[in-house]
């Protein structure tokens, strides 16, 4: 599942820590408006967002899991626009990893050491996982930009007809 939206209230949040423009919460339960309540788990979410998920808070919540990682990436109040915010934690490490690899190999081929397979093997791992989290990330932007389009093309159509 890339982009999931939950409509609701957050009945709890533990926030666990908040480093290097991140916050990541635990115990994140949202109360649907069925009355059914949906447990979360551990979500991180970008500071931008961070305040979003305060008890009591209602409204759209879009969550999306990327190679075992949950976030939060937009909040929609009723009858307001999104607050779209990705949090890139990972992602970025995965590119400080990639560069530090395949820099360290490059110095390896220079000094005419030989190929070293080790850090060639990470630097490609990790450039890989790189471009996998990039390319997600991007998936669910897209996606949500989607939806956003196709909600207000269905209301404007509806206005047209004289339905809302």
């Amino acid at each position: 599942m890339m982009n999931r939206p939950i409509e609701g209230i957050v009945k709890s949040a533990r926030l666990k820590h908040a480093a290097f423009g991140e916050h990541v919460f635990t115990d994140v339960v949202i109360r649907l408006r069925d009355g059914s309540e949906r447990e979360i788990g551990k979500v991180s979410a970008a500071s931008d967002l961070a305040d979003v998920l305060t008890p009591g808070r209602e409204g759209c919540f879009y969550f999306h899991d990327v190679m075992g990682a949950q976030g939060l990436h937009a909040y929609r109040a009723c009858g307001e626009a999104e607050h779209v915010a990705f949090p890139k934690r990972i992602e970025r490490m995965f590119f400080i990893v990639a560069l530090l690899n395949l820099g360290m190999v490059s110095v390896y081929l220079s000094g005419e050491w030989g190929l070293p397979l080790v850090p060639l093997t990470l630097g490609v791992m990790a450039t890989c996982a790189w471009a996998i989290m990039r390319g997600s990330r991007e998936a669910v932007l897209h996606d949500l930009r989607y939806e956003s389009r196709m909600a207000a093309r269905s209301h404007r159509r509806a206005v047209m007809n004289g339905y809302a």
